[in-house]
């Protein structure tokens, strides 16, 4: 099940994953200021706990990978290998686009 594109995108980057969360009303605009707020005051968070979050929120996303120039072109393949098995994995949860 996903939701259309409603009230706004927010932009949450990741070394090489980028989240488009798409809200549709002040409810989830609450819940991701909520959770931006809290994930500011974390050291680390993985991306796994983002897709969770997002499923568990019932909040609509989408992903993509980005290239990073300064890193080799190896660590950038172990990077989109890993993206993309998560992204498959996820796929199957509400908040997937």
């Amino acid at each position: 099940m996903a939701k259309s594109k409603g009230v706004g995108q927010i932009v949450i980057e990741c070394p090489n994953t980028i989240f488009h969360l798409y809200v549709s009303n002040q409810d989830e605009i609450s819940k991701v200021d909520i959770f931006m707020r809290n994930i500011r005051h974390v050291n680390r968070i993985g991306i796994n706990d983002i897709y969770n979050w997002c499923n568990r929120q019932k909040i609509a996303y989408k992903t993509s990978f980005h290239y990073r120039k300064e890193s080799s072109v190896w660590r950038n393949m172990q990077s989109y290998i890993n993206y993309s098995k998560q992204k498959l994995k996820y796929q199957v949860g509400f908040g997937t686009i």
